[in-house]
């Protein structure tokens, strides 16, 4: 082939569009190549910045089980955040990122077993928030209160429902009386509820009896001028009922 015909095939305008392209459409080349061999296929789940307390690293991988195989670029994020969430009570919050080309890497946070409550024949496993983790077994008041005690969690018994929506009635109500309590260096360990009378009692056995359905803020009012003088004057008792204007104490 002469020289003139080569420079005059140069000097169209495709050859000299396909020169501009040329990097282009290699890379292209590429990507579509390592499509079909897969490459961007997700193969890896990773965790950071998780303690796996109450969840297991198998039991992650088994949630996340749908997305392996597919293209990373055709799963969200949020996709994978959403099955976490929905499989386990105890995930409080998840976070996932790709890590290109084939990795998911997911970050999470647990909420921890603080209340053990039993009502309605169910013993059911609660947060300090108030969230549901788990039902623990059914029909088993006695094993119950023993699963309360080796695992150091607030045991709840009650002769109504205990929870409504997968939250934890009165949470806000026991949560405010326990930090009063510890104000006074008692730490309660036992609730009991009866038709909304509430008894309570802390790691030495006093008992502080509450009706949380009625005037809460008052009674409290009252075991903190109540407190005030039990400390001060050194005074055993063995219960405290608060919901009368003149709290009765029973002395040992």
């Amino acid at each position: 082939m002469n020289s003139s015909l080569v420079n005059r095939i140069k000097r169209f305008s495709f050859v000299i569009f396909l020169k501009k392209i040329s990097f282009i459409l290699i890379i292209l080349g590429i990507f579509t190549l390592s499509l079909l061999f897969g490459i961007w296929n997700i193969k890896h789940f990773d965790y950071a910045n998780s303690k796996f307390v109450n969840v297991s690293k198998e039991q992650m991988d088994s949630y996340l089980e749908i997305f392996k195989g597919k293209n990373i670029f055709l799963v969200s994020p949020s996709e994978i955040e959403k099955e976490v969430n929905k499989n386990n009570g105890y995930i409080s919050s998840a976070n996932a990122k790709k890590v290109l080309p084939n990795k998911i890497l997911i970050y999470f946070e647990e909420y921890m077993p603080y209340y053990l409550g039993y009502s309605s024949g169910k013993c059911h496993l609660f947060s300090q928030e108030g969230i549901k983790l788990e039902e623990i077994c059914e029909e088993c008041e006695k094993e119950c209160l023993e699963y309360s005690v080796s695992q150091q969690l607030i045991h709840i018994l009650s002769n109504s429902v205990l929870e409504s929506g997968n939250m934890l009635i009165f949470q806000q109500e026991f949560e405010t009386i326990s930090l009063v309590l510890s104000e006074f260096g008692y730490t309660v360990m036992d609730i009991k509820i009866l038709n909304g009378i509430t008894s309570i009692t802390d790691s030495n056995d006093h008992l502080f009896i509450f009706d949380i359905t009625y005037d809460l803020d008052t009674q409290l009012s009252r075991l903190y001028l109540v407190g005030k003088k039990i400390n001060a004057d050194e005074i055993e008792f063995r219960s405290l009922d608060l919901r009368f204007e003149r709290p009765v104490m029973k002395l040992k």
